[in-house]
């Protein structure tokens, strides 16, 4: 009984007993470290190529991809639970029951629908190229063209997701096999009939709109069919026959003027740290999407007309009231950090800057980066640029753009606004502020936080061909603070002090611990190099770990966050003659033509340094921890 008190007293807030998840070992831990253990966990699993086989072709894919998500939490409480129950009697013969046994527990944890669905539309794509059809009315040089339905085979959803997901969640994985189906199409020649006859009707003559002052506006047969949209739905299969909001916006573009004035939104103007509203006023305006109802109405009668919706009046999209009740009133944190100037990455950064220019978080609102930006394309503007794949940066669309990511975050950090979900870069960059950084991919990782204050946020950009600047309006009873990472070093001030009611941030860094070596290095065969010759591809750098502390004081009320921070140790990857590789099978001619070690072609960049990760390096194969793509 003496001993059952001491392990009762000195486990208190701890996993009680020999607690597993797989292979990490939770008992003794805090539930901070257990998060801590399984993170890493999390990220194994992650990472390990899940091999799947669809009608005997063999593919492969990352749960990454797929969104997966270990459910630390769920994970964390079941560990607390056990050995604890409300009857001390049971927790004793528990006790004694489990002396030198382990309790295991099954992890548990999520993959994204979406993220699914993309992988598996393209391994059908690749290995099925059978899809159902459903049916669906075209225009075809000005004549609607009926296409029957027809049946096909596609993955089956339900099954692939459990089968991926166990899988995903699993240590030790075979190959799995993705069930294929038939499947036949729920529509019918007769749906597709009446929905030709349907389409027929709309497009059989002119369509006449009458504002209240009797003036028309006509749309010709040529513009229906211009605007003519069909669309055929899967839940529940259906075919959808209307006009292009887009197209009729156009053909409203070209009469404004004879119908309407514009509102004028209202909107906030900056004037040095302050923040004022400039009115907006109201108008008259035609909106395209009431339009095109009335016109998708109309289009089905016999008499062809219908009231041209105009608003009288019409209120700005944003209003003066509105922007009222934000009470932005001044700057709250600004944050700046320093990039060479140049290249396809600074691009890439100026294009994001732009796009989250503007932006207004009403108070108690998430906002998500890559929600609120989006996909980085090529269509869009964004170039290949530098990002960590699988422990090397290589070049992704969109690279580059964690630039952008880290100083908004310090801007979210030093504003002292809820932080949702960030992560840090796995390698140390010095021109970001060590710990208080955050990395952002496609489409995982995300940035995300919550305006948790009373007042909403306005977040302005701007950026000059060496420097992006990440600035927060909101109310903080006057108080400003400014930061920027600048030669490796962070520095924050307070520009103004504000009042008694205002968030006062400030922040501190542990020193570096828990130092890991990088691995062997590893040698690659490139048959353009002379026997002799090696190119370093990647230097060898150390990692370690850094805790990251936050502290909140409004009034006489303190809050204090922590963070653990861990960044990798990079291996060093060296190129060499093929059969310079350790274990190779091809033997060294006995003669060599080049005897001097020749510097790296512009693909590549040699490197010495141990202190910072290059940039622009081209090779692919990785050490599994850091196969997640994040950029750079």
């Amino acid at each position: 009984m003496a001993v059952y008190g001491l392990v009762r007293w000195t486990s208190q807030g701890r996993v009680l007993g020999s607690v597993m998840v797989h292979d990490v070992e939770l008992g003794g831990m805090t539930p901070e470290e257990a998060t801590v253990a399984l993170l890493e966990l999390e990220e194994t699993l992650a990472t390990s190529p899940l091999e799947v086989r669809i009608e005997g072709a063999a593919a492969s894919m990352l749960p990454a991809q797929a969104g997966f998500d270990l459910d630390e939490d769920e994970l964390v409480a079941s560990a607390m639970e056990i050995g604890r129950s409300s009857n001390p009697l049971s927790d004793l013969f528990w006790w004694i029951g489990h002396i030198g046994r382990t309790t295991t527990l099954e992890p548990v944890g999520s993959l994204s629908g979406e993220a699914l669905e993309e992988i598996l539309t393209s391994f059908e794509q690749t290995f099925v190229g059978e899809p159902p059809f459903e049916g669906s009315v075209e225009l075809v040089d000005g004549e609607l063209v009926a296409r029957y339905p027809q049946s096909g085979r596609q993955i089956d959803r339900t099954q692939a997701l459990d089968i991926l997901l166990r899988t995903s969640l699993a240590m030790q994985r075979d190959p799995v096999d993705l069930p294929v189906v038939d499947k036949d199409p729920v529509l019918t020649g007769s749906d597709i009939d009446r929905a030709r006859a349907e389409a027929g009707l709309m497009l059989s003559a002119p369509v006449v709109l009458t504002a209240p002052d009797g003036t028309e506006l006509t749309f010709t047969v040529t513009d229906l069919k211009e605007a003519f949209q069909s669309t055929t739905r899967d839940d529940p299969p259906r075919i959808e026959l209307g006009f292009d909001v887009e197209k009729v916006e156009a053909r409203l573009d070209e009469v404004r003027p004879e119908f309407e004035s514009p509102p004028v939104d209202a909107r906030f103007e900056i004037e040095g740290y302050e923040v004022r509203i400039v009115e907006g006023r109201n108008g008259t305006r035609l909106d395209a999407e009431e339009v095109t109802a009335v016109l998708s109405g109309a289009a089905r009668t016999s008499h062809r007309r219908a009231e041209l919706p105009l608003h009288e009046g019409a209120e700005p999209d944003v209003t003066t009231e509105e922007l009222e009740a934000l009470d932005i009133r001044h700057l709250v944190s600004e944050f700046t950090t320093y990039h060479d100037p140049g290249g396809a990455r600074v691009t890439n950064i100026h294009l994001i800057a732009d796009e989250v220019d503007g932006a207004i978080i009403p108070p108690g609102a998430t906002f998500s980066l890559n929600d609120y930006v989006g996909r980085r394309t090529e269509d869009e503007g964004y170039l290949p640029a530098g990002t960590i794949v699988g422990g090397e940066i290589v070049d992704t669309v969109g690279g580059g753009v964690s630039q952008f990511a880290t100083t908004f975050y310090n801007a979210v950090f030093w504003g002292g606004y809820e932080d949702v979900e960030h992560k840090p870069h796995s390698f140390y960059f010095s021109r970001y502020p060590e710990g208080i950084e955050a990395t952002i991919s496609w489409p995982l990782p995300d940035l995300v936080f919550r305006n948790d204050d009373d007042s909403g946020i306005l977040v302005k950009t701007a950026y000059t061909d060496s420097s992006i600047t990440v600035r927060f309006y909101g109310n903080n009873d006057g108080r400003i603070l400014s930061g920027q990472q600048a030669n490796g070093n962070l520095s924050v001030g307070v520009v103004a002090e504000g009042g008694p009611n205002a968030r006062r941030v400030s922040g501190d860094r542990s020193e570096r611990y828990d130092f890991r070596e990088p691995p062997e290095p590893e040698y690659r065969g490139n048959p353009d190099l002379g026997i002799d010759e090696q190119r370093v591809v990647q230097s060898p750098r150390e990692g370690w770990t850094i805790d990251v502390t936050r502290t909140i004081t409004v009034g006489d009320q303190t809050t204090t966050q922590e963070w653990v921070v861990r960044y990798l140790p990079q291996q060093q990857i060296i190129e060499v003659h093929p059969c310079k590789v350790p274990g190779a099978s091809e033997s060294c001619p006995t003669t060599s033509t080049t005897t001097t070690t020749t510097e790296p072609e512009d693909t590549t960049t040699s490197t010495t340094s141990t202190t910072e990760p290059e940039e622009t390096t081209t090779t692919t194969s990785a050490p599994p921890e850091t196969t997640v793509p994040e950029d750079d």
